[in-house]
C-alpha cells in the first residue's frame, strides 16, 4: 500500500492507494491558517500532529510501505536545531508595500528577476524569496539563528521521518530562489543564505528516509501539488498538450514550452514552475475556484437555489452574448490572473434575473478568463486540452471552454485524485526502484462537446469582455 498526504491550503487528506495505484481509503480534516501576534500563519505543528495520528490509524488497517507528501506551494519553515524557530508564515499574510519596493531595489527590477527565475511579482507573500527577505529584516535575531530552511513538503516529511531533504518543485514554485536559465540556486537565494541553509536537493521519486509506524515505510522528499498533477499525463508526450488544473486556484500548464519569459506577461500571472524533471513548466493562473465559490454563494443567497448541478443551456448563452451587455469583470482577487483591475464589477441585469442566467453568466466569465490564460501559454496554437480537478463536475464551464476552442480537442479526466495519483507515482517509484515511465496507469477521458451557439456573437462578446477587463477600475 502507498500513503499520500495531500495538504491543501485548508483541506488536508491522507489517501491510501493499492499497488495498482487505485485510491481505496481516505481520511481528511480542515486546518486553516491562524493569526499569531498579528501575523497570519500556517498551523504547521497541528498539520504534522494530525498526519502522524491519521497515518497511525490508517496503517493499522492497511500496511503502508511507501509515503509521499504533496502540499501547496509558497510555504517555507525556519528551523533552529531541528525545531521551529518561528511559526510558519502563510503566503496570504499581507506585508507593508515598502518591503517589496525595497526587495526589488536591492535585487533588481521585477522584469530582470522574471527573466532569470521565471517568477513574476505576485500578491501577498506568494513569492517566498520576498518572505525570506522580510523575515531577515523584520526578525534579524531569529533569522541569524536559523540553521535550516525547508519548504512545506520537506518539513512535513522531516516531521514524519527525521529525514532532511529538499526537492526542486517547491524550490522552483515562483520563489525567486531558483535560476531557471542556469538550473541552480539564484543569486537571491545565495545572498539571503537560503542555499546554504537548505539540505541536498533530491529527486521527488527518491527514497530519503523511513517512517516507523505499524511497521516500516519508506518516504520521498515530497512534491508541490501542481507539479504532482502533471505526472500522470507525462507519458502522453504530446507537444500540443495543455493541462487545466482546477481548484481554488486554476492553473493552465504547458509541459513542453521553452523558457522564454516575455515582458508583456509580467503582470498577467504567467510564470514558470520547475517540473519534477527540473525543466521549466510554463503556467498561467487565476483564482477560478475561489471566484466561482464567491459568486455562487451570492446566487444561493439571492435566489435560495444552489445552481451547481445545472446543465448548459445554449439559449441562455445565445441571449447573453447576443445582447453583449451583461458581464462579470475581474478584480475580486488582487494581483492575480491575466487582468489587473482593482475592483470587480457585475454589468447588466442577467445576474439578477434568475439563478440560471446568473450561473451561466458566471461560467462565461470563468471560461473566458481560462481562454485568455490558455492562449498565454499555448501561443494561440490548436491544442489537446485536458481539464481535471473540481471543475470537471461543472458541465456549463466545461462546455463553454470546449466551445471557445473550436479547433482543439477538449476533454476532461474522470480520475478524481490526479494530484494524489502523481504523488503516489513518486512513492511507487521509490518503493519498487523503477522509473516513472515504467508505471502503467489508465486515465479515462471524456471528450466535451461544443455548444450549439452563435460563434461569431460569442467571440464578439469575448472581445468586448477582454476590452472591459483590461481597463483599470479604481
Amino acid at each position: 500500500m502507498i500513503g499520500v498526504f495531500d495538504i491543501g491550503k485548508t483541506n488536508k487528506k491522507l489517501i491510501i492507494f493499492n499497488d495498482d495505484l487505485e485510491p481505496i481509503l481516505e481520511d481528511k480534516i480542515q486546518i486553516g491558517d491562524e493569526l499569531r501576534n498579528g501575523i497570519l500563519c500556517e498551523r504547521a505543528e497541528d498539520i504534522a500532529s494530525w498526519m502522524k495520528s491519521s497515518l497511525k490509524s490508517m496503517s493499522s488497517k492497511y500496511p503502508v510501505k511507501s509515503i509521499c507528501v504533496s502540499t501547496h506551494g509558497a510555504a517555507i519553515v525556519y528551523l533552529e536545531k531541528g525545531k521551529l524557530a518561528m511559526p510558519a508564515i502563510s503566503y496570504e499574510h499581507e506585508i507593508p508595500p515598502h518591503i517589496k519596493k525595497e526587495f526589488f531595489e536591492e535585487f533588481g527590477s521585477a522584469w530582470e528577476l522574471y527573466a532569470v527565475t521565471g517568477s513574476p511579482p505576485l500578491g501577498q507573500l506568494q513569492n517566498v524569496g520576498i518572505q525570506v527577505y522580510w523575515v531577515s529584516k523584520q526578525f534579524p535575531e531569529i533569522y541569524s539563528r536559523v540553521d535550516e530552511v525547508l519548504f512545506l513538503p520537506a518539513y512535513l516529511t522531516y516531521e514524519l521521518s527525521g529525514a532532511h531533504a529538499s526537492e526542486i518543485t517547491s524550490v522552483g514554485c515562483h520563489t525567486y530562489l531558483w535560476d531557471l536559465r542556469n538550473s541552480k540556486w539564484s543569486f537571491i537565494a545565495e545572498r539571503l543564505g537560503v542555499d546554504s541553509r537548505s539540505p541536498e536537493l533530491r529527486a521527488v521519486w527518491e527514497q530519503v528516509g523511513k517512517v516507523e509506524v505499524n511497521g516500516s515505510a519508506i518516504i520521498t522528499p515530497g512534491i508541490h501539488d501542481t507539479n504532482a498533477s502533471v505526472l500522470p499525463f507525462a507519458k502522453l508526450r504530446r507537444e500540443d498538450l495543455i493541462l487545466v488544473s482546477t481548484g481554488t486556484w486554476c492553473a493552465y500548464l504547458n509541459p513542453t514550452a521553452e523558457f522564454k519569459p516575455r515582458k508583456e506577461d509580467l503582470y498577467r500571472d504567467v510564470l514558470y514552475f520547475v517540473s519534477a524533471f527540473g525543466k521549466p513548466l510554463k503556467t498561467a493562473r487565476f483564482r477560478g475556484g475561489g471566484e466561482h465559490d464567491h459568486y455562487t454563494d451570492m446566487i444561493i443567497k439571492k435566489f435560495n437555489t444552489d445552481p451547481r448541478s445545472m446543465t448548459p443551456r445554449a439559449e441562455i448563452i445565445n441571449e447573453i452574448v447576443g445582447k453583449c451587455e451583461d458581464f462579470i469583470l475581474p478584480g475580486l482577487v488582487k494581483e492575480a490572473g491575466p487582468f489587473r483591475r482593482e475592483k470587480p464589477e457585475i454589468l447588466g441585469s442577467a445576474f439578477l434575473k434568475d439563478p440560471a442566467h446568473a450561473y451561466h453568466l458566471l461560467n462565461l466569465y470563468l471560461a473566458m478568463t481560462s481562454y485568455v490564460s490558455i492562449n498565454l501559454v499555448s501561443e494561440r496554437k490548436p491544442a489537446h486540452i485536458i481539464i481535471h480537478g473540481g471543475f470537471v463536475k461543472n458541465n456549463i464551464y466545461c462546455s463553454l471552454l470546449s466551445t471557445l476552442f473550436p479547433d482543439s480537442q477538449v476533454t476532461k479526466s474522470m480520475f478524481g485524485e490526479i494530484t494524489s495519483l502523481g504523488a503516489a507515482m513518486c512513492a511507487k517509484c521509490a518503493l519498487e526502484d523503477i522509473k516513472l515511465e515504467d508505471i502503467e496507469i489508465r486515465l479515462d477521458e471524456i471528450e466535451i462537446p461544443k455548444l450549439d451557439v452563435d460563434i461569431d456573437k460569442l467571440f464578439r462578446y469575448v472581445d468586448k469582455f477582454i476590452e472591459l477587463a483590461s481597463s483599470s477600475k479604481e
